[in-house]
């Protein structure tokens, strides 16, 4: 037992004691959640079986190469991952571990750079969004970048504080060196980050005239440069020429003209929505008030780490609008717990004008927390409950196997392919015979001319999964349409509580 850290817990007051336990609590929570859902084990579902074809079917030198399914995700992150399942082996674990680590670590991370530079209502408010958001908890344990993207984030963050309020050491300086370039390697969003800490420490060094900090940050400012150009050279040139992914991303590049800042706003309020969980039914409003309200707090503080965190807002819209960097969703989740921090600030500020009512001012500040955390914290003790399977496609591929038989033919829906193909071999598909639907959203009837494809066959199976929207709703009903005009269904399944359904169709009629 630690004895100097339950002295230092004894020695604080009842106000730190009740705020330092509450955060145990929250954390504890918040890795329970993840726990939770790392352990279910699920399928990957469409994404991440496109990203994990990619990893366990290349190379450590193929997996610099331009990725299938028109996917993206830094080099290093990638490697990391791949020696994850090089060393455990291929499984969802494996490839979920380093995602599911951040994940956790994101939560002692944001809590520990939200108290110093905010206060205690605010590092509650911040690690409970960040530890119940139903998005982020499930980017922890998905096979995406996201999560490490934050987590690599705010410990930048947390270095950088120890320059501004310490005595800088020349080891400090090799430290701020490699980890920022190694956050560059296994993060598309770090370089903004970097970007808005080296230039406010640069820009600290010129008001103190200090020659020696001016010339140590610009060698560290250079290497974190010379890894950006390498890692820009070898892949970032690719994605950002990728025409798929750019239409795909068109709403999140900010656009060149006088609605700029109209979208901008928009934008980021929308980031507390969607990856932070808030409701919908808090208007943006009351929003975007306790955010400049936080702003201004940390102006009339001086507080270095805000100029930070909005310079790196600044280059990431800058890239948004050059069209080389989407700025919203889940690509913008590494800046929501900087927002979070400063609307946290913003609720300090409506604390602190009640001073000389501190219960009063207490009761608000806890009702506001209640208020923007109600609904991600509801949902997570529903789904803590009773988790989502949304798209765990195991119980479908065993159906699929225990009545497969030879000579059947399997149709497989655009979006189920990248699943299927990953799962096929583990299931006793890997020689059963496909066929691989085409997308025909924008022309419905082009899925006919695959359909008059199969007939002939006896038994025709037909996959769908990622029913996850009108889109792909209607295009299931325009194959099953065409499907039964030219045949007979004779069985169908789909596991309660999945989107995935699998029909057999007798199509020699």
């Amino acid at each position: 037992m630690n004895i100097p850290l339950l002295q230092k817990f004894y020695r604080r007051s009842i106000p730190e004691k009740i705020e330092f336990i509450v955060g145990i609590v929250v954390i504890a929570y918040g890795l329970l959640l993840r726990l939770r859902f790392y352990s279910l084990n699920l399928t990957f579902w469409l994404d991440e079986a496109m990203l994990a074809l990619n990893i366990v079917g290349r190379s450590f030198a193929g997996l610099v190469q331009q990725l299938d399914y028109n996917q993206g995700a830094p080099v290093g992150f990638l490697w990391l991952i791949k020696l994850a399942q090089v060393v455990l082996g291929n499984h969802e674990y494996s490839l979920r571990l380093m995602p599911f680590l951040a994940g956790c670590l994101t939560l002692f991370i944001a809590w520990l750079l939200a108290r110093r530079v905010s206060g205690p209502v605010s590092a509650i408010f911040v690690i409970l969004v960040l530890a119940t958001s139903r998005y982020i908890v499930s980017y922890s344990v998905q096979v995406k970048q996201y999560a490490v993207d934050m987590a690599v984030t705010l410990a930048l963050y947390l270095l950088a504080l120890k320059f501004l309020r310490t005595t800088v050491k020349a080891r400090d300086y090799w430290l701020l060196a490699i980890l920022g370039a190694f956050s560059v390697w296994i993060s598309h969003a770090a370089m903004f980050t970097l970007a808005g800490i080296g230039l406010v420490l640069v820009a600290i060094s010129v008001l103190k005239k200090d020659r020696n900090a001016i010339m140590l940050y610009g060698l560290v400012g250079l290497f974190w440069v010379l890894n950006f150009v390498l890692l820009y050279l070898i892949q970032y040139r690719g994605l950002v020429g990728n025409t798929f992914l750019t239409d795909f991303w068109a709403d999140y590049f900010m656009p060149l003209s006088i609605s700029a800042p109209g979208w901008t706003l928009t934008m980021l309020v929308g980031l507390f929505y969607n990856p932070g969980g808030i409701s919908n039914v808090v208007p943006a409003f009351f929003i975007l008030l306790l955010f400049f309200l936080g702003l201004i707090s940390f102006f009339r503080k001086r507080e270095g780490w805000a100029w930070m965190f909005l310079l790196a807002l600044f280059f990431t819209l800058v890239a948004s609008g050059l069209q080389k960097y989407p700025f919203g969703g889940r690509m913008g989740m590494f800046a929501l717990p900087g927002l979070l921090i400063c609307a946290g600030e913003g609720i300090e500020m409506l604390r602190a004008f009640l001073l000389r009512k501190p219960m009063i001012g207490l009761g608000v500040a806890v009702v506001i927390v209640g208020l923007l955390s109600y609904s991600s914290m509801t949902y997570s003790i529903e789904t803590l409950i009773k988790p989502k399977k949304v798209e765990h496609i195991a119980p479908t591929l065993a159906f699929l196997n225990a009545n497969y038989r030879q000579g059947d033919l399997i149709y497989l829906y655009r979006e189920s392919i990248p699943a299927y193909r990953y799962y096929a071999s583990r299931y006793g598909l890997e020689n059963a015979r496909t066929i691989d639907g085409g997308d025909y959203h924008l022309d419905r009837p082009g899925y006919l001319s695959e359909i008059n494809q199969l007939a002939g066959n006896k038994r025709v199976w037909f996959l769908f999964s990622h029913i996850a929207g009108p889109e792909n709703i209607e295009d299931r009903d325009a194959i099953l349409m065409y499907v039964g005009q030219l045949g007979e269904k004779k069985r169908e399944f789909s596991d309660p509580g999945t989107t995935i359904e699998l029909y057999l169709f007798d199509m020699a009629q």
